[in-house]
């Protein structure tokens, strides 16, 4: 039997050499796949590491939920269209997850964590799957993520904790990053926007020259034209309605104390008016997570992340009312960040555990924390409750070589109770002496 012809147009790794390798062509990976090599891995493990790291210093509990789930679950998200689904035995249709936040509220549902303590704190890391209509540089159909995810925590120092949690998280990770935060209100205020929207967009289309895609995504998708780079496009976005102004009273006042939080938490963000990006499945407060270049300038054309408020969740997928928010952070764009600096981390020993005994020590407590955990100090809370005994086991279990305290009187005073567990000394210092006395403490400086 005669040879087959080669096809010279066809290309190959293995056709400059096909003596060594005994084949003409091999199977390649499906496009919007990736290859994870073993020289990729230190920067994985380390980064895993750090969030595993992060969620046990903030409280997060890790939740694993499968790939496959019922496709019913994603009805109403924002990544339908991108699903990949296959049927099974007698009609059921299976869907591969396109992301963490609907598996974990499920399972939050599923495995009755609401009648648990609240708010209910998970992480989850794992591989998630879009199908992506047009695929752009560091964009994948197979892709891994990490997540954040907070149930029944209805005021809105969730938000600040949660982006604090996460811009430290990327912080520690030599990152820097700016959080670009807006709100989108409640359910009737983005539908309201979206009709002010569409009309103000039917109009410009018609008369003004914008760029193709807009065009013909105006119908499907009208908020996709906010985020269209092409000139003429982001010249047209200028005139185009906010979402904040269609707020209500209420939205309006909890989005100022979400700001007013981030304020006191000393976190970079920048208010973005026209993100409004998953408008029917978050509601009030949504953020990205930006990288910065060494001029604190916005680098590249992708976050490394996106978060807010979903409220209506749970509801959706069967149980009662329940307040929730959640971060998703992209693996493989946090692994390309770490690989241009060269970035590796170890581990430190020595634990400081902060307590608090109310809700204003809590806000104080927490600022303190970051200004430790930017500081290189190795803290932990336990911010859910404010049963000082409990924290102190928590403490204990921690094995805490510190002990810091604060409560209405400390945060009047500016002062703060130091323990320390090793002598078995307690002692009332002054906040501005507190980072002296740990240098000295663990000789760090």
């Amino acid at each position: 039997m005669a040879r087959p012809k080669k096809n010279s147009s066809k290309k190959s790794i293995y056709n400059k050499a096909p003596e060594i390798r005994g084949r003409k062509e091999i199977i390649t990976r499906l496009m919007g796949a990736k290859d994870t090599i073993s020289s990729d891995y230190k920067y994985w493990s380390s980064l895993t590491n750090k969030i595993i790291e992060a969620a046990n210093i903030y409280g997060f509990s890790r939740l694993e939920t499968p790939i496959i789930e019922n496709l019913s679950l994603y009805r109403k998200s924002p990544k339908f269209e991108e699903l990949y689904f296959f049927g099974v035995g007698r009609g059921d249709k299976m869907a591969l997850r396109p992301d963490l936040t609907h598996g974990m509220a499920r399972a939050y549902l599923e495995q009755e964590m609401e009648n648990l303590p609240q708010p209910v704190k998970a992480f989850s890391i794992g591989s998630v799957f879009r199908q992506e209509a047009r695929l752009q540089t560091g964009c994948y159909r197979q892709f891994h993520q990490f997540s954040f995810e907070v149930f029944g925590e209805p005021k809105p120092i969730g938000e600040a904790m949660l982006m604090a949690i996460v811009y430290n998280l990327f912080r520690e990770l030599q990152i820097n990053v700016q959080v670009q935060i807006n709100s989108v209100g409640n359910f009737e205020c983005q539908k309201e926007y979206l009709n002010k929207l569409i009309k103000f967009y039917r109009e410009k289309v018609k008369k003004t020259k914008m760029c193709p895609n807009c065009k013909k995504n105006f119908a499907k998708n009208p908020l996709s034209l906010l985020s269209c780079e092409d000139p003429v496009c982001q010249e047209v976005r200028k005139e185009a309605p906010q979402i904040t102004s269609f707020l209500s009273e209420e939205s309006n006042n909890y989005f100022t104390r979400v700001l007013e939080y981030l304020d006191e938490l000393d976190i970079n963000y920048n208010f973005d008016p026209y993100l409004v990006k998953g408008l029917n499945y978050y509601t009030e407060t949504i953020f990205e997570v930006w990288p910065l270049n060494d001029n604190n300038e916005i680098d590249g054309k992708l976050a490394l992340g996106r978060g807010g408020r979903y409220n209506n969740l749970i509801e959706q997928l069967g149980g009662k009312a329940t307040p929730a928010l959640g971060f998703t952070g992209g693996i493989e764009r946090t692994v390309a960040k770490l690989k241009e600096k060269n970035l590796l981390f170890k581990k430190d020993d020595n634990i400081i555990f902060i307590a608090q005994v109310s809700d204003q020590a809590r806000l104080r407590a927490f600022a303190l924390f970051s200004e430790l955990h930017k500081a290189g100090f190795k803290v932990r809370q336990a911010f859910t409750t404010d049963d000082l005994k409990e924290q102190l086991e928590e403490a204990k279990r921690l094995d805490a070589k510190i002990i810091l305290i604060l409560g209405k009187k400390e945060v009047s005073n500016e002062t703060i109770l130091f323990r320390d567990v090793e002598v078995g000394v307690q002692e009332v210092i002054t906040q501005k002496d507190l980072r002296e006395r740990l240098h000295k403490k663990f000789n760090t400086k």
